[in-house]
């Protein structure tokens, strides 16, 4: 996501931008026919507006200098790369002191103590306009079949193309919401909390920690492993020594801004987004504004001064 994010603005490439909405109008009219059928619930993030805001843009950011989001970490993780070891060791201390730690009060601080409600509940964008949540599908969906047919996305250079990819990620992720519900856990992928959960379980031995979300976080990078393998692409592969501190800091940034948003690119850009949960689509919404920030701040400024 942090390449789809960056190369709309960049390059005006949007071919890996349109898998990324195919994979959320796929996920949303496909959970939304579970929870009508009852098949699924959804629990969704509450609007902490301030959190939304602040930490979205701080994990955008983050996502640029660590060079990668926290999914596209955990994967190059299992490639081989080892610039995202280190974006991943400060990810997951800097989420576990977020969530329990050092960094908590900072993050209470900028998320503030009441959520926006709307009669009770979680704003969402169909409790917001008072419409039925299938209206909304239906825009969302009109809305990605215009934008496609405008912006034709480039052939890949290889493997999937970015129809077929944003098809099979939206139904795996509509799958764990329904996977995660027979664990007790009604939300779909996530990669922060269960991250921060990891550290947690390893400091302080807490089992109630490795939920459902953990093991699928864990299993990341040995998928990766097995597909780099299978393609010829796995390698050891290093950053130059001054890209180290970089990719650190980023995994820092993204470690706190994405535990005080509530969600990363993934809880909330996947998973809430495909729900029309207002904390996601601000949340989002201001994670791909911090992605610009940071390309154009230290990389295309940079670039053009030289």
């Amino acid at each position: 996501m942090n390449t789809a994010f960056r190369e709309v603005m960049v390059s005006r490439d949007a071919a890996l931008f349109q898998a990324y909405l195919v994979a959320v109008a796929v996920q949303a009219v496909l959970i939304q026919l579970g929870a009508s059928l009852g098949l699924l619930e959804m629990s969704l993030i509450p609007f902490y507006w301030r959190a939304a805001v602040v930490g979205g843009l701080i994990f955008g950011i983050g996502m640029t200098l660590a060079g990668g989001c926290t999914t596209g970490t955990w994967y190059r993780v299992g490639e081989g790369m080892v610039g995202s070891f280190v974006a991943l060791l400060g990810f997951s201390l800097s989420a576990s002191a977020t969530r329990w730690g050092l960094l908590r009060p900072l993050g209470l601080a900028v998320r503030g103590s009441t959520p926006l409600e709307i009669g009770g509940e979680v704003p969402t964008l169909a409790n917001l306009l008072n419409v039925n949540p299938w209206v909304i599908i239906g825009l969302v969906a009109a809305g990605v079949v215009v934008w496609v047919l405008r912006r034709p996305g480039k052939p890949s250079l290889f493997g999937w193309s970015w129809g077929k990819t944003g098809l099979l990620v939206g139904l795996l992720a509509a799958a764990a919401w329904y996977i995660s519900g027979l664990t007790g856990r009604h939300y779909g992928f996530s990669i922060t909390g269960p991250t921060a959960n990891m550290v947690n379980f390893a400091i302080a031995r807490e089992p109630v920690s490795l939920s459902w979300a953990v093991f699928v976080v864990l299993a990341i990078p040995f998928g990766a492993f097995a597909a780099a393998k299978w393609s010829g692409e796995f390698a050891w592969r290093a950053p130059s020594p001054k890209k180290f501190p970089q990719q650190f800091v980023g995994g820092i940034l993204m470690g706190f801004g994405a535990v005080t948003a509530g969600g990363c690119n993934i809880g909330h850009g996947l998973t809430g987004l495909s729900a029309f949960a207002v904390s996601s689509l601000v949340a989002t919404a201001f994670t791909i504004l911090g992605v610009w920030t940071g390309t154009y701040v230290f990389f295309m400024r940079r670039a053009r001064g030289a």
